[in-house]
């Protein structure tokens, strides 16, 4: 009796016995106990291996949800001429992927039109007021349009530099001082003569 007990402990389920177990042929499925295995190379031998069952159902929702972007796309740009042909020369989905490449080239042309700002001099001049005001310190430009109701010291001490080279008022008023440089780093936009996206 105890011979038997200890055989069917020894003995894996048939499920368990066939994950791992060697088998002939990469790919073959098999469903042992409504669990499913399929042919794998693991190494050098070719064994059994549990199979994950996943849905196929994501995939066409990606698909889906991909294609309404195209036709809006095409609708907010000039589709007057993109949509007569697509009517003309079909509805179906080949048409509908005729329509993606002229739209995916029109929503790529927006992206260059977002101009780089060069930071120099003229630039910096431009903002010289307290609703836009650059200044330049250390040879870096700032935006301290933000800062100048938070000064410390006043509104019309950062007013004075704006539009400007405020190295030396900087210096004047914060020389050594490591609180005022690191306030003053929240508001870097870039080096002087760099071209920056704003």
């Amino acid at each position: 009796m105890t011979a038997v007990l200890l055989s069917a402990i020894s003995m894996p389920s048939q499920a368990a016995t066939i994950a791992g177990t060697k088998c002939t042929k990469i790919g073959t499925a098999k469903t042992v106990s409504k669990i499913k295995y399929v042919c794998v190379k693991s190494g050098t031998k070719l064994i059994w291996k549990k199979v994950t069952v996943t849905k196929a159902t994501p995939t066409p929702k990606q698909s889906v949800s991909a294609t309404p972007s195209p036709i809006q796309s095409a609708t907010q740009s000039p589709s007057q001429s993109a949509t007569p042909k697509a009517s003309a020369s079909a509805t179906p989905s080949p048409s509908q992927s005729a329509t993606q490449s002229p739209s995916s080239t029109k929503s790529a042309t927006p992206s260059p039109t977002i101009a780089l700002t060069k930071l120099t001099s003229e630039e910096v001049k431009k903002h010289d007021s307290g609703t836009s005001c650059w200044s330049i310190v250390y040879g870096n430009v700032f935006d301290l349009t933000k800062w100048i109701p938070k000064h410390p010291g006043g509104p019309a001490v950062i007013r004075a530099i704006c539009g400007k080279d405020g190295t030396s008022a900087f210096e004047g008023q914060h020389a050594g001082q490591g609180k005022p440089a690191n306030q003053l780093s929240n508001y870097y936009l870039g080096k002087l003569g760099e071209s920056v996206k704003l």
